[in-house]
């Protein structure tokens, strides 16, 4: 009887796996990537009233399902601690993430390819994510280039189109990541810069920085690639017949609202990484959201999302890990330790 329980259990995952890759599909990360700047923008012609309900409705069935899920079965998301393992792991994560800024540089783009020119400082950046890429890559002075993948972003957020740079929010995320975890194999040298202020989280805590930001990250992409700019969806399918609803036979399901409830499953995945919600799953979903465009869309697609690959990868196998408020705790307590200077100075305000 118990076997036959595991088995249901598992069809059920199942049932709810395949449906969630194919409503992912459409969900297409970047449509910038391959739509022409300077399309003309087009009117919203549907109900948006009904969309939007309809999506809320669909949106709140699949949350109480994933909550219901996770309780029900928690090493959906349950955090994984490999002592052993943990330290390759996060160095085969910075040398993946060093090897898509290095490539993003060699393209001379900052991030993505929609960010191709920032004015005249655009060479220099270009040089610094180059750098910032090698060093991730060989291990030298991780710390060190995390601070700087934050400078650069910030740079970029000031010189360029502010939603293109939200749009890679993910960044902020990854230099958290390597900030927190540094490097302690299959590397080129030691950090030596931030001795004094060795902060190092495990990696059930960093990989959280991963996990919220790509989650934000979709969630922003959805609105601003998606509900908020259906121009870029429908000219888009002018080029790739992706409506696979209607050519299903469903010739109600339009275009717009193909391009609509792509931005909607791309915002409810984005929630579900940010809240943990049935985290493999919503991993499992993503990867093959990830990997299956390529097939279509050709390199291009493949180069571009190396990093949100790494991302999804690391939380299908990690889980969801700590919470934000154990993180800041565990940062609050091994920042006193290494600076008791400054707990006695707040222990002599508090008296």
């Amino acid at each position: 009887m118990e076997d036959f329980r595991k088995k249901v259990h598992k069809y059920i995952l199942f049932s709810i796996f395949i449906p969630g890759v194919f409503l992912a599909l459409p969900a297409h990360a970047h449509l910038k990537w391959f739509v022409e700047s300077g399309k003309p923008t087009q009117a919203f012609s549907g109900n948006l009233v009904a969309y939007t309900s309809s999506w809320l409705l669909i949106g709140l069935v699949v949350a109480l399902v994933g909550i219901f899920l996770d309780k029900r079965y928690p090493e959906i998301s349950r955090t994984w601690q490999p002592k052993k393992f943990e330290a390759y792991a996060t160095a085969i994560i910075e040398i993946l993430i060093g090897i898509s800024l290095l490539i993003s540089a060699s393209r001379d783009v900052l991030f993505s390819i929609n960010i191709n020119d920032v004015g005249p400082t655009h060479l220099a950046l270009l040089m610094l994510e180059g750098f910032i890429g090698l060093s991730l890559i060989i291990g030298l002075a991780v710390k060190q280039a995390s601070l700087l993948l934050v400078g650069l972003w910030l740079s970029t957020l000031y010189l360029s189109d502010t939603v293109d740079v939200l749009e890679n929010i993910w960044i902020v995320g990854a230099a958290l990541f390597l900030f927190f975890r540094g490097r302690t194999v299959l590397r080129y040298t030691h950090e030596d810069v931030f001795s004094s202020y060795n902060i190092v989280l495990s990696q059930a805590q960093a990989i959280s920085f991963l996990r919220i930001f790509l989650g934000v990250n979709l969630i922003f992409l959805g609105f601003s690639e998606k509900i908020l700019c259906l121009h870029l969806g429908l000219h888009f399918l002018q080029e790739y017949q992706w409506n696979f609803m209607a050519n299903l036979g469903l010739t109600w399901f339009t275009d717009e609202l193909f391009v609509f409830s792509a931005g909607a499953v791309e915002i409810i995945l984005g929630l579900f990484l940010v809240t943990g919600w049935v985290t493999r799953l919503t991993a499992c979903v993503l990867a093959g959201f990830f990997l299956t465009p390529p097939f279509f869309m050709g390199v291009e697609e493949m180069i571009g999302h190396i990093p949100h690959l790494t991302i999804v990868a690391a939380v299908l196998i990690f889980g969801r890990g700590a919470s934000l408020g154990e993180v800041f705790s565990t940062i609050g307590q091994k920042w006193n330790a290494q600076n008791p200077r400054s707990t006695s100075l707040s222990t002599t305000k508090n008296t």
